[in-house]
């Protein structure tokens, strides 16, 4: 009866210092939050960093923790006809795909009654076209407004993923999907015509132990939250100072901008220098993706940019005796307030069918569907421009849903789905367009220049020679679901990390304890079979359970 009491009182002490060391697991993990920089202020940057509480509260409500979750999306504009188009386009986009997170518009406009202001999310900010009587220049409000959002609605998610309005998502962004970035990295677009980067012009602007940072990027990037309020300001003071500059005015031809001229001195790319001069002057490194994004238009040239993120439109596009530019927009009258319900919805050109590849080709890269590929994106943007003002008309003018345009991803808005590729795959009529594949398409020189661009890039991160501003890779990155892979807690926190790594250790030893007091300590009796589920209180003496 002693050894056996010993046994149980044995046994007893483990299985409790097992199920205190499950319970320093779950403390262990929020004292590793309670010591990030800063815990316990109202900050919202502390706020950010609070992702593992957050998510552990998410857990006990019994809502999924998802890594797509925790992304804002932010544009700006002015209060124009032509930019709200693109606004809603853009919004219904992210809709469509089915990006988590949160959407903002960052709209500059100084017209109190302007009936868009509430037609996607949107922050109001101030209009800066005007901070220079002598130069207005719409591109101050880019800088500008993400500096007023910053400082006056600042966000509860990690991430914020800056983008242009002319843009369609495709499918959600995220630096675990290959858009690797962290805190002080930012993942960001290919802007390769930045040749002030790389020459005299650098120099004017930022001291020389900051040239280093320097990166050709834009459009597109990630940013760890508090690095953006951190840049914000930067960005829009060199924005001001490249734009107010003499040194980099025509004819000075070293900002890459081919459109200055002697009447017309200032670059209009200012602003991009801006960004590339104010980020780098707040500490930040930037990690180039070339293929995140396709213009619209060029033909793909690898898997990533046969499945891009982001569809960008901000070139002329020509497909054979077809062609649409956005300024096209611009052109008339009926077509500018595309919003407004008392006027008729004049549609965006659809590709002719004449044009249509035969059959649907996927998202798999192969070598010789690349001009398929590019007229099937043209496609998938006309189709999305339509589909995001047709949302937005059925929401707010009540206009029914036009009977054979696609609802994929708007079901929530308008009800029953139809297939986008439906009559492209009946039609089967493949035989023109495979006669056309094989005539050489001649490039445009934009998208030649963009190409060079991109095979540059490309090649630095496959590991040839770049200066320290560049995230170096010693071998190509494998291809894993059409993304580069990324790995272990690169992309993330890593304090988050060794708060999960703590949590599986003590949790994990917990339960090897509990198992060794169960087997060591009470084995089962010598000689006597033991059934299934069978209790064990047989085997201890009465006076252990009777008072």
């Amino acid at each position: 009866a002693g050894t056996v009491g010993r046994s149980v009182g044995a046994r007893d002490m483990v299985s409790r210092y097992a199920l205190a060391l499950i319970l320093v697991a779950v403390l262990g993990a929020r004292a590793t939050e309670a010591t990030l920089p800063g815990a316990g202020a109202a900050s919202d940057a502390d706020k950010i960093r609070s992702e593992f509480s957050r998510r552990l509260q998410m857990a006990r409500e019994g809502e999924p923790a998802r890594e797509v979750d925790d992304y804002h999306y932010v544009f700006s504009a002015d209060c124009k006809p032509y930019m709200e188009w693109q606004s809603v386009a853009l919004y219904y986009s992210w809709v469509t795909a089915g990006a988590p997170g949160r959407f903002t518009r960052l709209l500059s406009c100084d017209e109190p009654n302007y009936p868009y202001v509430n037609s996607v999310p949107t922050h109001v900010t101030p209009l800066y076209t005007n901070i220079d009587p002598k130069d207005p220049y719409s591109a101050y409000n880019l800088p500008g407004s993400m500096m007023h959002w910053t400082q006056h609605n600042r966000t509860d998610r990690k991430w914020i993923i800056k983008l242009d309005a002319d843009m369609i998502v495709r499918k959600p962004l995220s630096v675990t999907d290959g858009l690797e970035a962290e805190e002080g990295l930012v993942a960001a677009g290919i802007y390769g015509y930045l040749h002030g980067v790389d020459n005299e012009m650098a120099p004017m602007f930022v001291p020389a132990d900051v040239v280093p940072r320097l990166a050709k990027v834009g459009g597109w990037e990630i940013f760890w939250a508090s690095d953006l309020v951190k840049a914000a300001p930067l960005w829009f003071e060199y924005t001001k100072r490249v734009r107010q500059d003499p040194r980099a005015w025509w004819p000075f031809k070293g900002t890459g901008d081919v459109y200055i001229t002697k009447e017309s001195p200032r670059p209009w790319i200012s602003e991009m220098y801006g960004y590339v001069f104010g980020t780098a002057m707040a500490g930040l490194r930037h990690n180039v993706e070339p293929s995140a994004q396709l213009y619209a238009g060029m033909a793909p040239w690898d898997q990533d940019s046969f499945d891009p993120f982001l569809i960008h439109y901000g070139l002329r596009i020509d497909i054979g005796d077809w062609n649409w530019d956005k300024h096209f927009e611009l052109q008339g009258t009926a077509h500018r307030d595309k919003l407004n319900c008392a006027l008729p919805y004049y549609p965006f050109p659809m590709v002719p069918k004449k044009h249509w590849p035969g059959s649907h080709h996927g998202t798999l890269f192969q070598p010789g569907q690349e001009e398929a590929r590019r007229v099937e994106i043209v496609m998938e943007l006309m189709l999305a421009l339509n589909k995001g003002i047709r949302a937005w008309r059925h929401v707010h003018c009540g206009e029914p849903w036009p009977e054979g345009l696609s609802s994929k991803g708007l079901e929530h808005i308008v009800g029953e789905v139809r297939d986008d590729h439906a009559e492209h795959r009946a039609k089967g009529d493949g035989h023109e367009f495979e006669r056309r594949r094989q005539i050489p398409r001649e490039k445009s020189e934009a998208e030649m220049a963009h190409l060079e661009h991109v095979q540059a890039a490309t090649k630095t991160k496959a590991g040839e020679t770049q200066d320290s501003a560049r995230v170096k890779e010693s071998k190509p990155a494998p291809v894993v679901g059409g993304r580069r892979a990324g790995g272990g807690f690169k992309g993330r926190n890593v304090k988050d990390g060794m708060a999960n790594m703590w949590l599986y250790f003590s949790f994990g030893w917990g339960l090897v304890l509990t198992v060794m007091a169960r087997y060591l300590f009470c084995p089962p009796s010598a000689g006597k079979a033991r059934r299934k589920g069978r209790s064990r209180r047989h085997e201890i003496p009465n006076r252990y359970y009777t008072s």
